[in-house]
């Protein structure tokens, strides 16, 4: 976590592409490649917008980031931004169940969030997209889940509320839109226990990877809700 010496207005620029071109510079090199669509990183801001007061970088693998010294500055676009502090935490896969125990879970999306199902955007809040493409990242982290777990918990998963609406936004020269609100999710009581150990473990997952498509560009930013 970054955080910057003032608050800075990213409410009327394209900030999302601006946020992904500072975590690639942080995270990256120049030999790879910066527009593949899966990454081993996620990144949000702090605070709204209009009111950004620090930079949140997520690195999901169990191993060290490859970060030789945090930058002084912060660029977003135009923008030049003083770094007055710095936190790192580390949190070992195998714990983020602690993060949100039990068969149910609320969630704040306060980014807007979608899905690509079939080559397009699906902007809604579908239980088998949710998960099952949480354990796809959270196996990409190097993460352990079973086959017959996956399957079974984005299948059973069920989107049991919602107060959700949808919001625009600006990334890659074009408008496109997701939704934000909060989602309550949960599992049937006829689970069993090592697919609701990994509905707790994505559930925690989630706060660092976000959900869906374009997470390293800020979108899809979610925290747990209290019960």
């Amino acid at each position: 976590m970054l955080d910057l010496a003032t608050p800075i207005d990213l409410g009327v620029q394209p900030y999302h592409d601006h946020l992904h071109a500072l975590a690639c510079q942080i995270f990256e090199d120049a030999s790879e490649a910066h527009h593949a669509d899966d990454k081993p990183f996620t990144a949000r801001l702090l605070g709204p917008p209009d009111k950004c007061v620090g930079v949140v970088l997520n690195w999901l693998p169990d191993t060290s980031p490859p970060v030789a010294a945090l930058p002084e500055r912060l660029r977003f676009g135009a923008h030049w931004c003083e770094v007055t502090g710095a936190q790192m935490r580390r949190i070992p896969l195998d714990r983020l169940a602690d993060t949100a125990q039990g068969r149910r879970v609320r969630l704040a999306v306060v980014t807007p969030a979608k899905f690509r199902q079939h080559g397009r955007d699906y902007p809604l809040p579908d239980p088998y997209l949710i998960y099952s493409t949480l354990a796809r990242r959270f196996r990409s982290a190097g993460g352990q889940a079973a086959d017959d777990d996956v399957r079974d918990l984005s299948r059973s998963a069920l989107l049991y509320a919602h107060d959700i609406h949808t919001e625009k936004y600006r990334w890659h020269g074009t408008t496109s839109a997701g939704f934000i609100g909060t989602i309550a999710l949960g599992l049937p009581r006829t689970a069993t226990p090592s697919a609701s150990r990994l509905f707790a473990i994505l559930n925690g997952f989630a706060v660092i990877a976000g959900l869906g498509h374009g997470t390293t560009h800020g979108l899809g930013a979610v925290d747990v809700l209290p019960p």
